[in-house]
């Protein structure tokens, strides 16, 4: 379970090193397209960010289990 969290995030933010590619390469942006990979980023973004937090929770329920079994 966890590697797959842990996949779908190295995915997401592969997808946004993609979308950052993507602007670096243009010499002139298309607005429509450009658009597109701005939303389409933000939304990884988001995703991403929720991704962190719940693995954050899950290190801290760990960290409080294990500081109770000393």
């Amino acid at each position: 379970m966890t590697q797959e969290k842990k996949q779908s995030l190295g995915e997401s933010l592969k997808k946004l090193e993609e979308i950052v590619t993507w602007f670096e390469n243009q010499e002139e942006v298309d607005v429509e397209e450009g658009l597109a990979k701005v939303k389409e980023g933000a939304v990884l973004v988001k995703e991403s960010r929720a991704k962190l937090k719940e693995v954050e929770n899950e290190f801290e329920i760990v960290k409080r289990e294990l500081e109770a079994d000393e």
